[in-house]
């Protein structure tokens, strides 16, 4: 099923987005002290970051 170039130019902008948040949870984690909390932000932009990856090949795929 094809997907019109607004929505995939959408798709692309979300993933963009969702990069650079991960970016900073990662800087984040990496200055807390915390380590339950830094793992658990580190798990989580490590999770944002599949979902940017399937973002990504939808758009090139579809």
């Amino acid at each position: 099923m094809p997907i019109d170039p607004m929505t995939k130019m959408n798709i692309s902008l979300v993933a963009i987005a969702l990069m650079f948040v991960c970016n900073f949870m990662v800087l984040y984690a990496r200055k807390t002290k915390n380590g339950l909390v830094s793992f658990l932000l580190k798990t989580v932009a490590f999770l944002m970051l599949l979902a940017v990856f399937v973002m990504i090949l939808i758009v090139i795929f579809a």
